[in-house]
């Protein structure tokens, strides 16, 4: 099936621009990045990601102002090692992400685990597809990659700036995914839910505050996207948690049904997400995405971003 995408791609023959070739020369690179083996992948990964955490001041403190809000009585040694260990799981997040957009799922020599088929298979048998809600974690590709080989997934993404980016991207997973959604299409997230189709929404960010309510994350009031529970509500499509995560080993994703989800009130749906990715943030802090501005939209207007 096409991809269905609510922007128009630009044309082929401008993104071979002059002004676009280091962008082609470092995606050159990642496909031979995205072709070392896993035991290769990860010892240079954490390598990147030593080097990262030395230069990247701006995302290393945006790191250490997210721990410090998220685990206050966190001693300031831990917090350091913790972002330390955070730099290397981003590092090596990079070059899994290569070997996702590079490889098929069945060309994927790891191992991969996959818990609560029968919870999904559960699901769809009410036939309203269903909803997906996750964080993010530095093995999102990878593992939507391998989620692949047990489940028809309609990831959503935003749009990145870069053309020769965007264009790989959507490229490589089309190779991967029955079909892609950009988010602000919400005609194709209800289509996809009507011939029951599985979306998957990354819930954790922060998209301002015209999308948003505010809810506690971490004892944080947080922007938190509105619009699953009315989607949801309007669909009656069920919500299913999906973990995914990094073992010693490889791979593991597991899905749970949220039955308090959706509940009839923004805010209520909000504190429940949010509660839902606090508890799979905790026993792999190490892999969670703390270099985004998780906390820049302000409950009070006025207020200065922690940034």
């Amino acid at each position: 099936m096409a991809k269905k995408n609510s922007k128009k791609s630009v044309p082929f023959t401008q993104l071979l621009s002059p002004k676009h070739w280091p962008t082609w020369i470092f995606m050159g690179l990642a496909w031979l990045l995205g072709h070392l083996p896993f035991g290769a992948q990860k010892k240079l990964g954490h390598l990147l990601g030593k080097f990262l955490f030395l230069v990247a001041k701006r995302r290393r403190h945006i790191c250490m102002t997210n721990l410090t809000i998220c685990y206050p009585e966190m001693p300031q040694d831990e917090k350091l090692a913790l972002s330390k260990q955070h730099f290397q799981s981003m590092g090596f997040g990079f070059l899994e992400t290569f070997s996702s957009w590079f490889h098929k799922t069945d060309e994927l020599k790891v191992e991969a685990e996959f818990e609560g088929q029968e919870v999904l298979d559960a699901a769809l048998s009410e036939g309203k597809g269903c909803v997906f809600i996750s964080g993010h974690f530095s093995s999102l590709d990878i593992c939507g990659n391998l989620m692949s080989r047990y489940a028809v997934v309609h990831p959503i993404y935003k749009q990145q700036n870069n053309a020769v980016f965007n264009f790989i991207m959507e490229r490589q997973r089309s190779r991967i995914f029955e079909k892609t959604i950009e988010r602000s299409n919400m005609r194709e997230v209800l289509r996809s839910l009507k011939a029951n189709k599985i979306i998957w929404y990354a819930v954790d960010q922060d998209y301002g505050r015209k999308h948003s309510v505010f809810a506690p994350f971490f004892n944080r009031e947080s922007a938190t996207i509105a619009h699953i529970g009315r989607i949801c509500s309007m669909t009656k499509a069920p919500v299913l948690l999906y973990d995914y995560g990094r073992t010693e080993t490889g791979y593991k994703m597991r899905v749970e049904r949220i039955d308090t989800l959706p509940t009839g009130d923004d805010v209520d749906n909000a504190r429940i997400m949010n509660q839902q990715m606090e508890a799979v943030i905790a026993p792999k802090k190490e892999q969670y995405y703390w270099t985004h501005r998780r906390f820049k939209t302000q409950k009070d207007p006025e207020a200065k971003s922690p940034y």
